[in-house]
């Protein structure tokens, strides 16, 4: 990972995940990937362009982890692909325990609101 999305995926981890709400049907990764990536553009969208052009790199790295995690059940579909359902408890005991450990949203929360804004504008400079 980047720096970039390493803060990318911090700062939607720190706050707009904990809104995330997607209906438990059951998703083709392709559609979901499409669907996290917009998630992460609708965040972003206030650091600007440079930041939002790496959200489809950002939300896959997202979505790859979530669904290591569990926080997206797996089955095969009768024609050998994997689709994905949203686990909404597991998805959210995932947050918890990123926002607990990521040394990046440790630091935003000591620096104050302001360090998103230093942090993406120093990344893309």
């Amino acid at each position: 990972m980047s720096d970039l999305t390493d803060h990318m995926i911090a700062y939607y981890v720190a706050g707009p995940a904990n809104d995330l709400n997607i209906a438990t049907r059951w998703y083709p990764y392709g559609e979901l990937s499409l669907i996290i990536e917009d998630k992460f553009q609708i965040a972003t969208r206030k650091f600007g362009l440079k930041v939002r052009a790496q959200s489809k790199a950002a939300g896959q790295q997202f979505l790859d982890a979530m669904i290591g995690k569990g926080a997206w059940a797996t089955t095969e579909n009768e024609f050998g692909g994997k689709m994905h359902q949203f686990q909404a408890d597991t998805f959210r005991a995932v947050i918890k325990d990123m926002q607990a450990s990521n040394a990046i949203i440790a630091q935003a929360e000591a620096e104050g609101p302001e360090f998103w804004d230093k942090a993406f504008g120093e990344l893309v400079a």
